[in-house]
């Protein structure tokens, strides 16, 4: 199977044994790398021969023997001794001669010389000409680079007749070996007639050699994953095969990342041997080029070998003969287990130097930062600045590239060097605080803490602190609010007032609110300050709109001012802010989420989604988690839920779990998508719903909403006011933020206990009225109108729907004209039409649960509409029959034996009932309340 797309090779091989036959000879050379099958393409020549019944003789060059002469010569003759005859003087020659040790005599005969030097190459001629004297003969010799210099010098003297006779030279080399562009190999294979050069296998023949192999069918994952592995060598190829049978792995697709790291030992020792045989030069280009990788550039890959330009292009040219590199790109193939092989065969004290030798010749030649990094990240030591400074660059790199990822692998290999302290280790701190902000900010806490005590400044330390979003930090764990506190009050005793530090205390102030929100004596401060700061709030620079934003949310959330005058502060705070990833680290994400509960989300989405889409984990996700909230106050449930699953994959083992504010917003979103167990899913995943009390208040929520389900109203009850207990606690009284109060009072009522129920719901309109923001609003009032009975509740769900038709949630729309289309005093026919609205409005807001409840009640008003039409009695329906058939009246008296005037009558009752004017409608009329009707006509007679 090796000859796979050596065919047309062969065929020429072939023609020149023919040619032979004829008394032409020549020489035919059979060059490529290492593994490319060059034994077996002359084997299959070899067989050729015996098949044609030309004469054969073999022998094979080998790096052991290159000290005995005439080695090469005598394996031929011994080849021979059976296509001589026997008896004759050359078959007693043969004999003797590879039998007798270099530099005996042996008794041959009174025709031959008794020195086996002087007689060898008179044997060989000897056999050559005696079975080339009536038939072809092929002369193989494998590896003939390897052949001693007396059988290179023989061979030659063969070959300058062999155009006179029946003999074609059939000689293997392996390119890019040294010894064959060296005398006498270099004019032995000068002189030949025809050069077959074979490479590796191209995807055709690598998938053939693989299906029949394994013998079955195969899947192309594989079969790729394989030729690369290989580069397709048919040795290595082979030997992969034999590693993939032996692990019984399956030829798909799922065992295609197993084959990619196949490495079977037996093959890792001989490429490694035959990279030892090399000359040095091209050992040390070959390990030049295998750490550099696909990084092309010729001089500094020669400066890393060591060589000068002439040396390095010659060691260059033979790699590519021998198979060792990529062509066009001079690297090595990359993937591949001879490249895997060339590193490993690297000692490990030399790798080390030699990656952090290349790293500054990469640096110094012009290539980017990260690229020559990359050479060090497998260092397990640094010992030089120049590292340092290149990890360091390639870090700020990788951030600007939106990559926070790499950027702290940099830096985290740069704090490897032991030498750096002082200002060089505090800034990597910085700088890998910083990177990990975006992805596990657990460690970038750590970090900034680490770097506070080296910092020399009150500024500097300020500085470091303000980096840290206070979103994405835990206060209760990681206490991340005292320390911004005692760098706020080293800041203050500084005594400086320029406007650098101003801003830092701005900004340290404003992630200090934001952290502490949940503590009501300082929710207490935060309005005092807001008040101070007077009805027109300074927007000018960064540090104060941040503090604005924080104090926004506190008013927000402590229900402590209207919604009008917080979006309106919101809304000129982000017409001054770039939309971009850095607004994250801020606390600006907290106004976005005020604009969402006031429902002015105008233009918000539009700043968000200009926002860049780079950085880490984290990052990403508060920016999904923000346009989830806004699609949520818009009413668009779907969209809502499609962002809140997204942000949620991000959220993987680097991400070490999302911060409370993405958290807190996943659950409410699964809770207006009516998946109560998808938002406790959620919350008890987040490894502080324990301490933050809102996120204990959502855990409560859903699971009220979970035993509500359940019809376990008194538990459902417990956990609701469970909730309200944790927002009360911390002041956090805006019922938009948790309904908790309405969901209260639904389960009173639904447990018979009418007072409590109408005291919770009107609770939850006062405060829904003082935020002022109608989706909340109208919220309440379906509430308080579901449990307040007769026609005064159908008011209260039409004041709902009245002022939620100001508001652009347009799912809280759907559920109050939902409630307010079933409510018993809802006229019937008007009935249809709300909740028909409120079907089309369920349907473009994605409230698949709100569109099946509306959707069975509708069917349930329709049934009920089939059911209360007026019945004909059996009487009536004679009558109507008759009439229909075209009978007068006089004609149905008769028939039906009763008086005219009952007739005129039962007629009179049955375009009533069937409320059409007269007999003409009569026709249509009756055949469609008979198919309204269910059972037989008997059935229909109203007894």
């Amino acid at each position: 199977m090796l000859l796979l797309e050596r065919e047309t090779e062969l065929a020429t091989a072939a023609a020149a044994l023919r040619q032979a036959g004829n008394g032409n000879g020549s020489l035919l050379v059979v060059r490529g790398p290492m593994g490319t099958g060059k034994s077996s393409f002359l084997e299959a020549l070899a067989r050729l021969a015996k098949e044609e019944g030309a004469g054969l003789l073999r022998a094979r060059g080998s790096a052991a023997d290159e000290d005995l002469a005439w080695g090469v010569v005598r394996q031929l003759v011994f080849s021979g001794h059976g296509e001589v005859p026997a008896g004759s003087t050359e078959a007693r020659a043969a004999t003797a001669t590879v039998s007798q040790p270099r530099g005996e005599t042996a008794d041959l005969g009174r025709d031959v010389s008794r020195t086996a030097p002087e007689y060898t190459p008179k044997a060989l001629t000897s056999v050559l000409d005696t079975v080339s004297s009536d038939r072809a003969l092929l002369v193989l010799v494998d590896d003939l680079h390897l052949a001693d210099t007396e059988s290179l010098r023989a061979l030659a003297r063969e070959l300058a007749q062999r155009h006179e006779r029946r003999i074609l030279f059939a000689f293997s080399v392996l390119s890019g070996d040294v010894r064959a562009d060296q005398p006498p190999n270099e004019g032995l294979l000068a002189a030949a007639d025809r050069t077959t050069v074979l490479s590796a296998l191209g995807p055709i023949g690598a998938r053939a050699l693989i299906t029949d192999a394994l013998g079955t069918a195969v899947e192309e994952e594989f079969v790729s994953a394989l030729r690369k592995r290989s580069g397709g060598n048919p040795l290595v190829l082979r030997s992969l095969i034999d590693e993939v049978r032996f692990r019984g792995l399956s030829p798909t697709a799922e065992s295609a990342g197993a084959v990619r790291a196949l490495c079977p030992d037996h093959l890792r020792r001989r490429l490694t041997a035959f990279l030892r045989s090399q000359p040095t030069h091209i050992r040390q280009t070959a390990h030049a080029l295998a750490v550099l990788g696909r990084t092309v550039d010729p001089q500094v890959t020669a400066r890393l070998a060591g060589l000068d330009a002439p040396g390095y292009a010659e060691a260059v040219h033979a790699l590519g003969l021998l198979g060792l590199h990529d062509e066009p790109s001079t690297a090595p193939a990359a993937e591949t287990l001879l490249r895997d092989t060339l590193v490993e065969s690297i000692p490990s004290t030399e790798l080390t130097a030699m990656r952090s030798m290349a790293a500054e010749l990469l640096y110094r030649a012009g290539h980017p930062a990260e690229v020559a990094a990359e050479q060090l990240m497998s260092v397990p030591t640094l010992h030089s600045p120049e590292a340092v400074r290149i990890l360091r660059n390639a870090a700020d790199s990788a951030l600007l590239r939106g990559a926070p990822l790499d950027a702290a692998r940099y830096l985290r290999q740069a704090l490897l060097d032991a030498s750096s302290t002082g200002a060089v280790r505090t800034d990597l701190l910085i700088g890998l605080a910083s990177a990990e902000r975006g992805f596990a900010t657990a460690s970038a806490l750590r970090h900034v803490a680490e770097a506070l005590p080296l910092l020399d400044t009150a500024r500097d330390r300020a500085a470091a602190v303000v980096r840290l979003g206070p979103l994405l930090m835990d206060p209760a764990e990681f206490t991340i609010d005292s320390l911004m506190r005692d760098v706020a009050d080293g800041l203050e005793a500084s005594g400086s007032d320029d406007a650098p530090t101003r801003e830092l205390a701005l900004r340290l102030e404003a992630h200090r609110h934001a952290l502490a929100d949940q503590d009501p004596s300082h929710t207490v401060q935060a309005m005092r300050r807001l008040e101070e700061l007077g009805p027109s709030r300074p927007l000018r620079t960064p540090g104060e709109r941040e503090l604005l934003a924080s104090l926004a949310h506190i008013a927000f959330v402590t229900n402590s001012a209207p919604a009008e005058q917080l979006a309106a502060l919101c809304t000129r705070l982000l017409e001054r802010e770039r939309p971009d990833l850095e607004h994250v680290h801020t606390t600006l994400p907290l106004a976005v989420n005020v604009l969402a509960a006031t429902g002015r989300t105008k233009g918000v989405a539009d700043w968000l989604r200009r926002a860049p889409r780079q950085g880490g984990h984290v990052e990403r996700a508060i920016i999904r988690a923000e346009q989830a909230m806004l699609a949520l106050a818009e009413g668009n449930v779907a969209d809502a839920k499609q962002e809140m699953l997204r942000a949620d994959v991000l959220a993987g083992p680097e991400a070490t779990g999302l911060p409370a504010l993405c958290t807190a917003i996943f659950a409410i979103v699964a809770l207006h998508s009516d998946e109560p167990e998808l938002a406790d899913e959620f919350i008890t995943r987040h490894r502080l719903s324990d301490t933050n009390q809102y996120l204990a208040a959502l855990l409560h929520m859903a699971r009220g909403r979970l035993a509500a389900r359940r019809r376990e109203d008194r538990s459902a009850l417990n956990h609701f006011r469970t909730a309200g207990q944790r927002m009360e606690r911390i002041g956090w009284l805006n019922p938009t933020l948790l309904p908790w109060s309405s969901c209260v009072a639904l389960m009173h009522h639904r447990l018979g206990e009418h007072a409590q129920a109408l005291t919770a719901a009107r609770l939850e309109v006062d405060r829904a009225r003082i935020w002022g923001a109608p989706a909340v609003e109208g919220h309440a009032l379906v509430t308080l109108g579901r449990i307040t009975p007769g026609r005064q509740g159908a008011e209260l769900l039409e004041e709902a729907v009245s002022v939620l038709e100001k508001s652009p949630n347009s799912h809280e729309l759907c559920r109050a004209l939902y409630a307010l289309g079933s409510h018993a005093e809802t006229d019937r026919k008007r009935s249809t039409l709300i909740l028909k609205r409120a079907y089309n409005l369920g349907v473009a807001c994605g409230a698949d649960w709100m569109v099946r409840k509306i959707s069975a009640n509708l069917q349930t008003a329709s049934a009920s509409a089939k059911t209360d039409t007026p019945r004909l009695t059996r009487s009536e329906l004679r009558v109507a029959r008759l009439a229909v058939e075209g009978r007068s009246n006089t004609e149905i008296s008769e028939e039906l034996g009763i008086s005219s005037r009952m007739t005129e009558k039962h007629l009179t009752n049955c375009y009533r009932k069937l409320g059409i004017p007269g007999r003409g409608g009569l026709p249509i009329a009756l055949d469609e309340h008979l198919g309204r009707q269910s059972g037989t006509p008997e059935d229909q007679t109203g007894r």
